[in-house]
């Protein structure tokens, strides 16, 4: 039995690693004591938008911008502030139709949320993940990211994951869809970032393992880990009070 495993945990994801590298105390929080976090409304925007354009794209009848309002009153009715609700609600137009924009310059979706699954040397678990978009008969990816603010390139964390994306697919082309209320760019992942990138998620997992190598029971390694509470994963009230409860202060 390897590590990963004596901790149960059984594969990771792209999202595992990276919060592992933005915040090792949200990551054993997250992983170690599986404490599952409040969806916020950060959260809960780019699952409904992306939901909302996907149902609309498989039915003409329906309209993508009420499923995704539809879809994020659903995922935010329990535990989000009315009023980040309702300032998240005002954008959703905006973010729609920049979404909407952006997948116009591709050939008509014939995949949606497809799972992959790949394995890297030195790693003993799988790492999976979950595609946004694929979409034409050449089959690019299109991964969308909702945000308040489009950046000049690819984020450092979302080319990790489309690394990942990327290695599963033999290295398909993958573009990165950021769409704002009121903007949108796309970027291609090149192949120097997909090679580095993908060498951050191997040598993040190895190294993982070896951390975890290094302790018998979960309690030891918490009272390792040095919790960053200026990290945004702490912005929670029940993220902070697992934290106290963990960490104990």
């Amino acid at each position: 039995m390897n590590s990963f495993e004596r901790f149960e945990i059984k594969h990771l994801s792209p999202s595992n690693l990276n919060k592992a590298i933005a915040s090792p105390g949200a990551w054993v929080i997250s992983y170690i004591y599986k404490f599952r976090e409040p969806t916020n409304t950060n959260m809960a925007r780019g699952t409904a938008v992306e939901h909302g354009v996907q149902m609309g794209l498989e039915d003409e009848f329906l309209d993508p911008l009420e499923e995704a309002i539809k879809e994020f009153n659903k995922l935010t009715a329990m535990g989000c502030p009315q009023e980040a609700r309702k300032t998240e609600l005002e954008k959703f137009p905006g973010y729609v139709e920049q979404t909407i924009a952006g997948l116009k310059n591709y050939g008509e979706p014939t995949g949606y949320q497809e799972k992959i699954s790949i394995e890297l040397d030195g790693v003993p678990i799988p790492i999976i993940g979950y595609t946004d978009f694929t979409c034409g008969n050449d089959g690019a990816i299109v991964d969308l990211k909702t945000t308040g603010a489009v950046p000049g390139r690819i984020k450092a964390d979302h080319r990790r994951q489309m690394a990942v994306y990327q290695h599963a697919n033999s290295n398909q082309s993958i573009d990165v869809l950021y769409a704002s209320s009121k903007k949108h760019k796309i970027y291609t992942l090149t192949s120097d970032e997909s090679k580095n990138a993908l060498e951050e998620i191997r040598q993040t997992a190895m190294r993982l393992e070896k951390l975890l190598d290094k302790f018998e029971t979960k309690k030891d390694l918490a009272a390792a880990i040095i919790p960053n509470y200026d990290s945004f994963y702490f912005n929670g009230m029940e993220m902070r009070a697992k934290a106290k409860d963990i960490f104990g202060y």
